[in-house]
């Protein structure tokens, strides 16, 4: 009897296409506890029948696409999927269709979407998942105000030219034209204004999204015919470049991503290439001061400022495909914001060394390499102190960990873990543990990972911590107001929050938590 009365409480809505059949299962699920009043915390669990690999959720109509994507062998990604859109508001399949992952790929822009086939890009029809119209263009940029995609156009003798487009995604036409060297892939884009976006692509430009008219500012943000050090060490790409514009360059000896972050104020742009480091004028592209490096000094770099001074921290180190190799030479450096005058550069001379990270603390700057910690003055540039950690002891250092990782304190609050005591550096390692590390470089502390949270999602009111598969929900003053099955995958919209896990895709009603705040 329970399981026929289980069996019932079990919703399922299927469509066939061809010899396909689709089943996905809805139920209430207890998905977590309010601390509060030790309520149970409920959702609607949608079951599809293959590991979901991407979702996106058009709320204004309720639709939920979901790309399916299962496993080889139980660890390789399967090179063929279907892509399912569902409607969460009537519980029923609507379309799907098949997709082939090495050639093809999905995006979603509020209620657009483009299926890019080869070097064709196919709008959708979001009820049916019929096309309305196509274009020898591979769309990968968006922008969601004025309904406008980017993307060179494919021509069959050369392949993708330099010609960039802006596409109408109503009608699919050609509204502007516009050379833009794609060699090194596209690093960043940025906004100035509501209609003029700054694209990080062999320099910078700048792109009014109505008619495709800007300025150009050209620099050298990579090199080819790379015949330096092996690319050995295999890497993802660097977190800052996974933003969903990046283009990747194809050449197996093009070294590329040597380019800093874009610092902007309220007239001008800061940006440092292989080439130089610039002051840009952000309305008319002019260079209001730069200064060059030497040949193959500067490489992958960090930049930041302070009201007179615009510092940087070269790493030593730039991209080839998606693999991490030598290139340049670590150092730090500062320079006069107003006219650009060095006011120091320090080497560091360590071969096949790069800088992993940097932290400022108390006006030093703390660098971390694979085996050792060294902390600089901002002032002067000169060393204060170095330390080396053997891995036999330690393992490889990583990264130094931000404001987003979280520890319990001795309240059985939730903290920031850098913030609970700002007088240390905190280190991670390649076994899985971090390091707090006091200003005389020695350790303290060695804490777990397990032992830490991942902040990623707020209200005006609540965090969001992910810790062990669970996430906590804290107020501001870092008390916990409730625990739930969710992931960092999850998101927010409304007071609804959606995460998805294998091949589920659950909705929590948050409202009584929220309101509660």
């Amino acid at each position: 009897m329970r399981n026929i009365i289980i069996g019932l409480s079990l919703l399922i809505s299927s469509v066939s296409f061809g010899q396909k059949d689709f089943q996905i299962l809805h139920n209430e699920k207890v998905v977590g506890k309010n601390l509060i009043d030790s309520t149970e915390i409920k959702g609607i669990e949608y079951v599809f029948p293959e590991r979901i690999h991407e979702t996106f959720l058009d709320t204004t109509n309720g639709f939920l696409t979901v790309q399916l994507r299962g496993l080889r062998k139980e660890k390789w990604l399967s090179n063929k999927g279907n892509i399912l859109q569902y409607d969460l508001n009537n519980k029923n399949l609507l379309w799907s269709k098949k997709i082939a992952y090495q050639t093809s790929s999905l995006q979603q822009f509020s209620n657009t979407m483009i299926l890019m086939v080869a070097n064709k890009s196919n709008c959708l029809d979001t009820r049916t998942g019929n096309e309305i119209w196509e274009v020898k263009n591979n769309i990968y940029y968006v922008d969601p105000v004025g309904n406008i995609g980017v993307g060179y156009r494919f021509k069959n003798s050369a392949g993708y030219s330099n010609e960039l487009e802006g596409i109408d995604l109503k009608s699919g036409n050609v509204i502007w034209k516009r050379g833009l060297n794609r060699e090194y892939g596209w690093n960043d884009i940025l906004y100035i204004n509501d209609s003029t976006m700054i694209v990080v692509a062999a320099g910078l430009h700048s792109i009014n999204i109505k008619n495709g008219q800007g300025w150009d500012y050209n620099t050298i943000t990579g090199k080819k015919d790379y015949t330096g050090t092996a690319a050995a060490n295999a890497v993802g790409v660097a977190a800052g470049l996974l933003t969903g514009t990046f283009v990747m360059s194809t050449g197996h000896n093009l070294v590329r991503d040597l380019v800093s972050n874009s610092l902007v104020d309220s007239s001008y742009i800061y940006f440092a290439s292989k080439e130089q480091l610039s002051k840009i004028d952000k309305q008319t592209g002019k260079i209001a001061w730069k200064y060059s490096f030497p040949n193959d000094l500067a490489s992958k770099s960090s930049i930041f400022m302070n009201d007179s001074v615009v510092f940087m921290v070269n790493k030593g180190y730039a991209f080839m495909g998606y693999r991490q190799l030598d290139f340049g030479k670590p150092f730090i450096a500062a320079f006069d914001r107003e006219t650009g005058k060095q006011k120091y550069l320090t080497l560091i001379n360590v071969k096949k060394d790069p800088i992993l990270g940097f932290q400022i603390l108390q006006e030093e700057v703390y660098l971390v390499f694979k085996n050792r910690i060294a902390k600089y003055s901002i002032q002067t540039g000169n060393q204060i102190l170095e330390k080396e950690f053997p891995e036999n002891n330690f393992g490889d250092l990583k990264y130094f960990v931000g404001n987003q990782v979280y520890t319990t304190n001795e309240n059985d609050d939730l903290v920031s873990l850098p913030q609970s005591d700002t007088s240390k550096v905190f280190v991670f390692t390649n076994q899985r543990k971090t390091l707090s590390v006091d200003n005389q470089l020695n350790v303290t502390d060695t804490i777990d990972y397990e032992d830490l949270g991942i902040y990623y999602l707020r209200t005006a009111d609540l965090k969001f911590i992910s810790q062990n598969k669970q996430t906590l929900i804290i107020n501001n003053d870092g008390k916990r107001i409730a625990e739930i099955e969710a992931t960092t995958n999850a998101f927010l919209i409304g007071e609804t929050l959606y995460d998805k896990r294998d091949n589920n895709f659950v909705a929590v009603d948050l409202k009584e938590i929220i309101k509660d705040e």
